[in-house]
């Protein structure tokens, strides 16, 4: 999308196209994907449901990906969400937080999560912002009309707004502090732009978005945020 100093854009399709290749070698024999190629001892459901967002919208940008590779991960993310939930409560906002984002990939991706979304629905008073508004996003885009989704979504739209705090012309999203959520590099920064992209993507017009937009670019330090 942009022409920066120092880079040659003729050769930025053909190492994104490498590099997607290069990551099919983390997949292992179930369907889900380590941090380390070939290291099968464990799989992430969160690291996993990552790379299907990123394998689809390679693919939506005409990158060639593995069909086969993807149903292999969309399968075994399904099995992933069956899962028992944790026992112990500090784990709560965390684990939310993941099965949050899988959903979202699994209904971005074609398959039909009715029964997690109205599961996790159920959860939403324990989970972070982010979650919610990822929850939001596999609502909007599983695109059922029905009074009920339409209500799901009116409601997670005012518990992501209750959560921007304005403060001097900005605004931000202030969100849960849980030691857990740093395995998710959580921070005000990341649920911001989280919950700005999902406000954005859904057309909220009365959402403060013109605030939180000036809040992202003056939370740079060096023309740079704390994580990608």
């Amino acid at each position: 999308a942009f022409s920066l100093p120092g880079m040659n854009t003729a050769k930025m399709r053909p190492a994104a196209q490498q590099n997607l290749k290069d990551l099919e070698r983390f997949q292992c024999p179930d369907g889900g994907f380590s941090y380390w190629p070939g290291d099968c001892h464990f799989t992430s459901p969160y690291l996993t449901a990552y790379l299907l967002h990123v394998f689809k919208t390679a693919a939506d940008q005409k990158f060639q990906v593995d069909s086969g590779m993807q149903a292999r991960a969309y399968t075994y993310l399904e099995q992933a969400l069956a899962s028992e939930p944790p026992t112990n409560e500090g784990w709560w906002p965390a684990y939310t937080a993941w099965q949050a984002f899988a959903v979202k990939v699994l209904v971005e991706g074609g398959r039909n999560q009715d029964s997690n979304l109205t599961r996790l629905y159920g959860y939403r008073e324990r989970m972070p912002v982010f979650a919610l508004a990822y929850l939001h996003d596999a609502l909007v885009a599983r695109g059922a009309a029905s009074s009920d989704s339409t209500g799901r979504i009116a409601d997670l739209r005012r518990r992501m707004v209750n959560a921007i705090l304005p403060e001097a012309g900005s605004a931000h999203v202030e969100e849960l502090n849980d030691p857990y959520l740093l395995w998710f590099w959580n921070s005000n920064v990341r649920s911001t732009s989280i919950v700005l992209n999902s406000l954005v993507k859904a057309n909220v017009n009365d959402a403060p978005v013109r605030q939180m937009v000036r809040w992202m670019m003056a939370a740079r330090k060096d023309g740079r945020w704390g994580n990608t």
